[in-house]
């Protein structure tokens, strides 16, 4: 430590008007942003102030918080810190390269580090407004004109259905026994797949099938991250099928991508802490499903119309605008009324029954919950036994409309039957959903729900 401390830092921080706790939390989230995990924290920044020269990449992203704060340049040097030659790790996996070698580069380095350090990003923060950058970029690209790569041994549809086939492997998996378990086996496929890509060659319809295939393992990559409890890992996984989708132009499951981003956002924000986040969440929810539309174009199959404007709805709901809601249901009801047609393989398990369960939430969330819960109830009775992971989450919304109704026995039986389906499942999405029913119990006084989910929760 120096003598005198670091009187520079002390400067730059005072003039700042924040606390050692403010920048350390914001130090903490400039690094989320790039994909970093840090557990930068007050006393991290009082050694800061008494000498310690941390280790890159925290000096250069003090000196960018601070100056974001300040409103001019601030340097390295400026918060006297020792400028360093060794190079920093700026890996950002949220960035979506312009070119498709790029952005499977990306996914190679993403899903190694994942593999490589079980603990890559672990308890970073999800950021809802973190998916406008890749949303907007992906609606307003282009695909890539030509995908053929020359060099390495040929590949054909063959391998390319080989890939899907095993992406539909294991989302079955996951929808009977949660993503937990097979997470691990997806960011592997993932990681083997996009090296191999970037080392055999194809022509330009194949490479096409192969960055869509990619594309689908990337997006389950995200999910079973999600479910896993890890969200602003996932995050990245989304970002980056995304961008895959894009440059292999496949709008629509670029559009079923989006559709998927705000659902996240919607399952997260409902359980936000005030009501403002929950408001802020909703827009980005909206708007991102609006994304998914406009990508589409009016082109959309009759299950992927009814999916997105299904999706639309569950964010118009979370702002509060039952009407809107209303209207994009009546859309989702005729856009799979114009079925059936040849949907695309990834959406094979969206069926009506499914539909059912969206609109089933929507009426909830709109402030009819009596309609609401005939719908769930419908849903529930269609639902095939193998899809353990959707009944239980059906479970829990009917569980949640009695509780609303204050039928407060109902609630009870329903959340009694969810939790024995739960207890088989490695999904942290679905526990989140649980406890943010015992949120609602206690805001309306259903001890005996609060009780027995508290007792399952301690378990």
């Amino acid at each position: 430590m120096g003598l005198d401390g670091n009187p520079a830092l002390r400067a730059r921080l005072d003039d700042s008007g924040m606390t050692n706790g403010e920048l350390a939390r914001a130090v903490v989230r400039a690094a989320a942003a790039e994909g970093v995990h840090l557990a930068t924290s007050a006393t991290s920044v009082r050694r800061m102030l008494q000498g310690t020269q941390p280790y890159a990449p925290v000096p250069r992203l003090v000196a960018k918080v601070l100056a974001r704060r300040l409103g001019y340049e601030v340097t390295v040097a400026d918060c006297g810190f020792t400028p360093r030659g060794d190079p920093e790790d700026t890996f950002n996996g949220f960035r979506i390269s312009p070119t498709v070698d790029g952005t499977i580069a990306t996914v190679a380095e993403l899903s190694r580090r994942d593999l490589n350090r079980r603990n890559f990003m672990l308890g970073s923060a999800f950021a809802a407004s973190a998916f406008a950058e890749p949303a907007w970029l992906v609606t307003n690209a282009r695909p890539t004109p030509d995908l053929a790569r020359a060099g390495g041994s040929r590949v054909g549809k063959h391998e390319v259905d080989v890939l899907r086939s095993t992406v539909r492997h294991y989302e079955s998996l996951h929808r009977l026994h949660g993503g937990g378990l097979v997470r691990g086996q997806v960011v592997q496929l993932l990681h083997q797949q996009a090296r191999a890509m970037s080392e055999v060659g194809y022509t330009d319809a194949v490479g096409r099938e192969l960055a869509g295939a990619l594309a689908e393992t990337a997006f389950l990559a995200g999910l079973t991250t999600i479910d896993s409890g890890r969200a602003a890992l996932g995050q990245r996984y989304y970002a980056q099928a995304l961008g895959l989708a894009t440059r292999a132009g496949d709008s629509s499951f670029a559009a079923n991508v989006l559709a998927e981003m705000s659902r996240v956002t919607i399952d997260i924000g409902m359980n936000a802490p005030d009501a403002d986040a929950v408001e802020q969440g909703g827009q980005h929810a909206a708007a991102l499903a609006r994304s998914a539309l406009q990508m589409m174009g009016g082109r959309a199959t009759p299950a992927v119309g009814a999916y997105i404007h299904a999706i639309e709805a569950r964010g118009l709901g979370l702002l509060g605008d039952g009407q809107g809601a209303i209207e994009a249901l009546d859309r989702a009801r005729r856009s799979f009324d114009r079925g059936p047609q040849n949907e695309p393989g990834w959406l094979g398990h969206y069926t009506e029954v499914d539909l059912t369960s969206d609109i089933g939430q929507c009426l909830r969330d709109a402030g009819r919950p009596r309609q609401g819960l005939v719908m769930l109830e419908r849903a529930l009775a269609a639902l095939p036994a193998n899809r353990v992971t959707s009944r239980a989450k059906t479970q829990i919304h009917i569980a949640a409309a009695h509780l609303q109704l204050r039928d407060f026995d109902a609630a009870d039986h329903a959340i009694a039957t969810a939790l024995n389906a739960v207890d088989s499942l490695s999904s942290q999405r679905t526990l989140e959903r649980v406890k943010a029913l015992r949120r609602r119990a206690r805001q309306v006084g259903a001890h005996q729900v609060d009780e027995r989910v508290t007792a399952f929760l301690s378990t």
